[in-house]
């Protein structure tokens, strides 16, 4: 039965709630509190703590953040470069013969849209948004391109911060790093550039990218001043750079710059300012802490283990590596007439592990390596069956029963981007493929370590296995099911992988037609091998660690170095407790580098032949290795300098533990005391 007085009520309750909707304030509803205005040739973005100006005419940038003042400057010459008839050429922002400045509001976040267009030659157009965000009211700028004929090959923007007044860049490359303005040396974070390092990377034309550890471990970078400071972080990472420049004597210049993605822009970027009136490179790790927690790229070492139980058995335990064949070939670079082959039995390694075992070592995770056919770093993806000279199938088997007879848990160290033309599987069709066949390689580490093209295949021989190319992503996970069910059958069942260099290189474009690929997608692909491995064997490990592989990996390594300015733990600051990070003597750094490893809370590496430590070294090991069993799955709250010098330093975890390392004497101090 219908009822007509009821729908006369609802009618008039709905007006009723439509008036009461239009008399509500922006604050009664959530939306930021901000002004935008226009004058005099200035737009003005005014919140309760920032204040934006954005000169109309020149595209120049302020920020008073709560009194301090962050300037950024005009529009310049080749900040932008686009691509029309098969042509590159440079052009600039405020150049565009169209220049419409709007209000830009989305309800939760508030500011101005730039459309640009019109410029000679030049059917493109840009769409540029700057808002305020938040309570904090941060500063997000977000970039897109109408692409036709002419496609946006890079842009810096935001513009480069004026760091003329800065005290200390705060890089996240490495584990993290602070460049003083006046640091006296030229710095480039992927190259070499003081003449003092000998001519070994003369030729190293390698660019700076993200995902690439020597660049960003983590995609934020950021500036201290005065006690003040602020973080650009870059919201969408994977076709993206900073411009940089670092002559002698300073200043730092770094800004975002925008990659192209198969050849275009493609989609929408961001990058995020963040402002802190009272800060330092602590408060920003923090920062990018939230951010990433807020976002899901943090996944707790605790939800892992609840994932994967085996995990929890190697916290607070050393890790030992062992290699079976050491076996150069004459093609590599690296080739050494007296020193290119070395050979230990998987029985000779098994007897060492009983070794170990003797001597106390109740528990280690074993890396075996140099297992592939050939040796070492040889013919990937097709390194099985193990070396005959070492034990083949039956000496395998026998070294993997010896690890769980001793209760060691084992893992292999494997390799599937590294595509060495020897191996039986080898297609050039399947490495992949740079946009041109013109011009040098740019494909890392190849670019480091000197490379060729055939067509539009890039080339290397640097490693043991001598020349390769790289297997597109989308191949890697199905060359690892492939061995793993390889080695099953054998009844080896290794209890995870080290997946080596996908943490530390930047994902490969591949512009083959028959299987175009983004860093997107490769990176998608290479999170498919670290996915099969979690759910197929159990620990996942990887090389050093950019920060997109921390969702699918459980260990890295200190790999990478402490970079070459004043090294500070950002990395550790953001995920000590999301990722296991070992830390040995054999790296560069010898000795200091276990001091790092008990400061910032991590496991040792410990060599199989104890014979070859010293007493010292092995003790800082061991209380390496407990202090992790206390500190492993916290978070590490706080990382300090104590003298102006930066020879004593401290860490704090969330239980209250403090490391302090005093560097001129060599020693460790925790608080409280390990039982």
């Amino acid at each position: 039965m219908k009822t007509p007085g009821l729908a006369i009520l609802v009618g008039i309750s709905s007006l009723a709630g439509m008036a009461t909707a239009a008399e509500l304030t922006r604050a009664d509803w959530g939306a930021p509190p901000v002004d935008v205005s226009h004058s005099a040739g200035h737009w003005t973005i005014a919140g309760k703590k920032q204040t934006v100006t954005l000169d109309e005419k020149t595209l120049a940038l302020e920020v008073e953040a709560q009194f301090v003042f962050w300037t950024m400057p005009a529009s310049a010459t080749n900040e932008m470069i686009v691509k029309t008839d098969g042509r590159e050429f440079p052009l600039r922002l405020a150049d565009a013969g169209q220049i419409l400045i709007t209000p830009y509001d989305t309800g939760f976040k508030t500011g101005v849209k730039v459309t640009l267009g019109g410029w000679p030659k030049a059917d493109l157009k840009l769409f540029l948004t700057i808002c305020l965000q938040g309570d904090d009211e941060e500063l997000v700028f977000d970039t897109v391109a109408q692409e036709g004929k002419t496609v946006l090959r890079q842009l810096d923007w935001p513009p480069a911060l004026d760091a003329g007044d800065v005290d200390d860049t705060v890089l996240s490359n490495n584990k993290g790093n602070l460049l003083p303005r006046h640091w006296p040396k030229p710095y480039y974070p992927v190259r070499a550039t003081d003449p003092n390092m000998g001519t070994a990377r003369t030729n190293d034309h390698s660019i700076i990218q993200s995902h690439l550890i020597e660049d960003w471990s983590m995609s934020w970078w950021g500036f201290e001043r005065k006690g003040t400071a602020m973080m650009v972080i870059i919201e969408t990472p994977d076709d993206a750079a900073y411009q940089f420049d670092h002559p002698a004597g300073g200043p730092t210049v770094i800004g975002p710059r925008w990659l192209p993605t198969l050849g275009k822009f493609g989609y929408l970027r961001t990058a995020r300012m963040c402002f802190f009136a009272n800060g330092n490179y602590v408060t920003l790790a923090k920062r990018y802490r939230q951010y990433v927690q807020d976002t899901g790229l943090f996944v707790s070492l605790k939800e892992k283990i609840a994932k994967k139980p085996v995990l929890g058995e190697v916290i607070g335990i050393p890790q030992t590596r062992v290699g079976i064949l050491h076996n150069q070939t004459p093609a590599s670079d690296r080739y050494s007439a007296t020193n290119h082959y070395e050979l230990f039995t998987f029985d000779q390694r098994a007897q060492q592990l009983r070794e170990l075992k003797a001597a106390g070592i109740a528990k280690t995770l074993v890396y075996i390596s140099g297992w592939a056919h050939l040796g070492y770093d040889r013919q990937h993806p097709d390194s099985l069956p193990p070396p005959e000279a070492a034990g083949g199938w039956d000496g395998m088997k026998r070294l993997a029963d010896t690890c769980t007879e001793l209760g060691y848990p084992y893992i292999f160290h494997d390799q599937y981007r590294d595509y060495y033309v020897d191996a039986p599987s080898y297609n050039p069709d399947f490495a992949i493929h740079e946009e041109t066949a013109n011009g040098p390689a740019i494909a890392f580490a190849g670019s480091r370590f000197g490379d060729w093209k055939e067509g539009q295949v890039p080339f290397m021989r640097h490693w043991d296995g001598g020349p390769q190319s790289y297997l597109n992503a989308r191949f890697q996970a199905g060359h690892l099911e492939k061995n793993y069910e390889l080695f099953f059958a054998h009844g080896i069942h290794p209890q995870g992988i080290y997946i080596d260099v996908i943490g530390y290189v930047p994902p490969d474009e591949d512009f083959n037609p028959e299987h175009p690929t983004t860093r997107t997608e490769a990176m998608r692909g290479q999170a498919d091998l670290m996915n099969w491995a979690g759910h197929n064997l159990g620990i996942t490990a990887t090389e050093a660690g950019a920060d997109w592989v921390i969702p699918f990996s459980d260990v890295i390594n200190q790999s990478g170095g402490l970079g070459r300015t004043i090294s500070v733990p950002l990395y550790q600051l953001v995920y000590h407790d999301a990722v296991l990070i070992s830390y040995g003597e054999g790296r560069r750094g010898g000795k200091n580098n276990l001091l790092l490893g008990l400061l910032c809370g991590g496991v040792p590496e410990l060599p199989v032949d104890l014979k070859t430590v010293d007493e010292n070294s092995l003790a800082w090991m061991k209380q390496m290795a407990a202090l992790n069993r206390r500190v492993g799955l916290l978070e590490m709250t706080n990382h300090e300098f104590l003298d102006a010098g930066r020879r004593q330093e401290r860490s704090t975890f969330a239980d209250g533990t403090t490391v302090t390392v005093d560097w001129d004497k060599n020693t460790a101090q925790i608080e409280p005391p390990l039982k």
